[in-house]
């Protein structure tokens, strides 16, 4: 492939002829060009079943005529599909109020035996704090029989059943309680339900985040013995769950996540999805046996992220979804070897196998792209909710004889091409010693340039023109307008680890869609787990990706850098989440803890990030806090700037500047604060405040600034609801250049990675494109002069009668980043920027496509 015309590889091209002609069956196989978002290809091998939203496990019947998924998305719902066909022959939606008037809710948890006659499904539901109990009739029906009711916890934090394992004779049945907190002093649980009776015991001391379980049911050991994964603590546990005591702790890898056992009980196989290994574990013995499954040429680094695991009938072989690499490896199950890959849908968490054909769960579906700029069908335009999940049914006769041809496309899916990792032209001007690096909030491209004529924009989805951000707008004309750049993340809680990391893991991947869609879970992505400050009390952080952070990378090789509003806790009198933070504005990270401005404000949508409403010589706004820190900066640009002089005084300049400018996020119509253009215009003139400064001063020939959104959940494009606006500033970028080529997240983390002469942190941002518009001459060298937007705009105050005020004031958390009510954020901007009767998107809907 090459850089920038995204070439059709020739493994695809007889792989594509091959299924054209002989295997019509795998619909969607073939030539590919377009990438995904995340910059891998995607060659959907089989025929996909949509069955609603981050399908997180897949299932088996007993009698294996059945599949049954379950989801951790917005519009979850268990779907039983039809092995023989792929199709969904029925589902149960859990997308309404249940009996208690609370959200409905399905968390991962699946399990199936064949009781009496009867064929039992068993299925978690997460924050409603029970597993339900179902019949599967002989078409593939499900009725509802009965839920087990979770007790209360201690401190009545929700239990959160994931996985979940019955016995041979379904007596007893043993969950996974997946919630870890202070209040079980950060130690997992087990819950052991008598089943008839529906009472449950509590087993406590269990690792940490216990997520997938499996009990014996034959020999020794049987109907009493279980092995647990914990995600948190790199451990499986063997346990005696009638005796309550843990009996083995195997240290498999990091981030073991799901498990299952062979059918004779020898050995216990688990996936590592942080290490990228499978390990077996000899029963008997306790001996380990592990397995990388990411390709060679990755080197060492974190790629594949392996979840779910599918023995085929005769145990010859076992399947592992590969999240990361859109494929299944392929492993001769007895000799632990791999053998190869296998091409799937985005994202696939789970798989089963039959003797005719594999079943793989894809939690992100089959499409490359996904245009939001019109209404889908009933789903909306919100970003999480428009990616639609499938199950695939691949066929399995023709696979082992084509399986070098299927290996050779995925690792072309994954940018390796001859053993290598793809390459791509990059010219790094040697003269640049400095980045910094500012992190925005959820704008698209279409909301704030897609009025810029030389751009793939649509004016008509402009919400913030050039007369709110005029400096983003002359930032693009005069270096280099980025109109094919991608975020990563749908949302700021996967967001700000892509951003940081390069990757989301799969706990950050699966919890994210589990808390947007309003069924529980703390906000656990930016440094705190169930609002505690984790590494600062010396434990592991659950969310953390395994290539660890970018400040985690410039320790290690040993360039300096300075945060400024990255991973603060939110410990502000007002604001009640974090219990166990250590100080006002403090870092959530150790590692960040002493390169942490405490002066400049943490995320906090009632303070400014630049110094406009000062210079227009405006009150404050009546909910507007006006100063903070020890200068009493009045926005967060100031107390920048000020530290950003002392720097350059005593010549010690930070090689790496992390800034957060977060109030392009906006608060919507909040009666007293700040309308929506107001906020976007205040941001926008920090950026251009910076970019100024840095320019006027003796380091602009040696500096890169780079520019991106987190998300890009907050608005609408008519290309993906992931493209997004992205600026590299420097004297050295190519003068008022549109350079269309294919960019993303990990492309800015792999520029700015480069010109730190750092290597990358996982296999995301090792063969991502570096955002190529550097020249060999300082086009640039001139300052940039900041634009102040307009005074009406910059004092814009919302009064009590905006679109929709109420709402805004009820909804949307200063503090709170991200939540369910940015659903209506985008309405609410619609309609008080465009007008409240012109035509807008509807309020997203929760019904799935048939």
């Amino acid at each position: 492939m090459k850089r920038g015309y995204w070439l059709l590889p020739s493994s695809l091209l007889g792989l594509g002829l091959f299924w054209a002609t002989s295997q019509p069956s795998f619909a969607g196989a073939g030539a590919e060009t377009i990438p995904l978002v995340t910059g891998k290809f995607l060659t959907p091998l089989g025929s996909h079943a949509p069955v609603g939203s981050f399908p997180a496990n897949l299932i088996l019947s007993p009698d294996g005529k059945f599949a049954i998924s379950t989801n951790a998305g917005f519009r979850q719902q268990l779907s039983v599909i039809d092995v023989a066909s792929g199709k969904v022959v029925s589902k149960v939606d859990a997308n309404g109020a249940g009996d208690d008037k609370k959200k409905e809710a399905l968390y991962f948890g699946l399990a199936a035996q064949r009781l009496g006659g009867k064929t039992l499904v068993y299925a978690s539901k997460g924050v409603r704090d029970r597993v339900g109990i179902y019949e599967l009739s002989a078409t593939g029906s499900l009725t509802f029989v009965r839920d087990l009711v979770c007790p209360a916890a201690p401190g009545g934090t929700p239990n959160f059943p994931a996985g979940l394992a019955p016995t041979s004779d379904g007596s007893r049945l043993v969950v996974a309680l997946n919630e870890t907190h202070k209040n079980s002093e950060y130690k997992g649980r087990l819950g052991i339900f008598d089943v008839a009776n529906g009472t449950m015991s509590r087993m406590d001391g269990v690792p940490g985040y216990p997520l997938g379980v499996s009990v014996v049911t034959r020999g020794e050991g049987m109907d009493r013995i279980a092995y647990v994964a914990s995600e948190r603590d790199g451990v499986v546990v063997e346990i005696d769950f009638m005796a309550r005591k843990v009996l083995r702790s195997f240290r498999t890898g990091a981030t073991p996540a799901y498990l299952t056992l062979d059918s004779r009980q020898r050995r216990v196989l688990v996936s590592n999805s942080g290490s990228d290994t499978i390990t077996s574990i000899d029963r008997a013995t306790g001996q380990m046996k592990s397995l990388v499954v990411r390709p060679a040429a990755m080197r060492g680094l974190p790629t594949a992220t392996p979840l779910g695991l599918g023995f085929s009938p005769d145990e010859k072989r076992l399947y592992v979804a590969l999240a990361d690499m859109n494929a299944l490896a392929v492993v001769d199950a007895e000799k632990m070897t791999l053998l190869g890959y296998i091409p799937t849908g985005w994202y696939p968490t789970s798989v089963v196998a039959t003797n005719d054909a594999i079943l793989v769960a894809n939690a992100k579906g089959d499409q490359r792209r996904n245009p939001n700029g019109k209404p889908v069908g009933t789903l909306g335009q919100y970003a999480p909710n428009l990616l639609e999940g499938t199950v695939a049914r691949i066929p399995r006769g023709q696979l082992e004889a084509n399986l070098g041809s299927l290996t050779k496309t995925t690792l072309s899916n994954n940018l390796v091409e001859n053993g290598k990792i793809q390459s791509f032209p990059f010219h790094r001007p040697s003269e640049i010693e400095h980045v910094i690096y500012v992190v925005k909030e959820n704008r698209t491209y279409d909301q704030v340039l897609g009025d810029l004529k030389q751009g793939n924009g649509d004016p008509s989805l402009t919400l913030f023109p050039r007369d709110v951000t005029p400096n983003q707008h002359a930032l693009a004309e005069r270096f280099a307008l980025l109109d094919n750049f991608y975020v990563c993340a749908e949302v700021s809680a996967d967001g700000w680890n892509w951003s940081t990391s390069g990757q989301a893991n799969e706990y950050v991947q699966r919890n994210t869609v589990t808390n947007y869609s309003g069924r529980g879970r703390s906000y656990d992505f930016e440094g705190s787990n169930s609002g505690v400050a984790v590494d600062l009390q010396g434990l592991p952080n659950v969310a953390r990706a395994p290539g660890g952070y970018l400040w985690d990378l410039a320790a290690k090789h040993g360039v300096s850098f300075r945060n400024y509003g990255m991973y603060i806790g939110f410990d502000d009198p007002e604001d009640k989440r974090m219990g166990d933070s250590t100080r006002t504005n403090s870092s959530l990270n150790k590692v960040l803890a002493t390169s942490t401005d405490a002066d400049f404000r943490r995320y906090d949508l009632s303070y400014a990030d630049s110094d406009a409403w000062k210079v227009h010589g405006l009150d404050k706004a009546p909910r507007q806090l006006a100063e903070f820190g020890k200068d009493r900066a009045p926005s967060r640009m100031s107390a920048w700037l000020r530290e950003y002089d002392e720097y350059l005084v005593k010549g010690q300049m930070p090689k790496l500047m992390l800034l957060r400018l977060g109030n392009d996020h906006t608060a919507g119509t909040s009666p007293g604060g700040y309308s929506p253009r107001a906020m976007l215009a205040d941001n926008d003139y920090a950026v251009g405040q910076l970019v100024e400064r840095v320019s006027r001063g003796p380091l602009w020939g040696k500096t890169a600034i780079c520019i991106l959104e987190d998300d890009a959940q907050a608005g609408y494009d008519h290309v993906d609801c992931h493209r997004s606006i992205a600026f590299v500033i420097s004297p050295w970028t190519k003068r008022s250049v549109v350079d269309s080529r294919f960019y993303n997240t990990d492309s800015m983390l792999r520029t700015m990675e480069m010109l730190l002469g750092l290597p990358p942190m996982n296999g995301n941002d090792a063969v991502a494109p570096p955002i190529d518009v550097f020249g060999k001459r300082a086009e640039n060298l001139e300052p940039f002069r900041a634009i102040l937007p307009a005074k009406a705009i910059v004092g814009e105050i919302n009064k009590p009668t905006a679109y929709r005020a109420k709402d805004s004031q009820l909804l949307i958390n200063r503090f709170e980043e991200e939540s369910l009510p940015d659903i209506e954020l985008n309405d609410i901007l619609w309609g008080s920027i465009r007008g409240a009767k012109t035509p807008r998107p509807p309020v997203i809907g929760r019904v799935s496509r048939d």
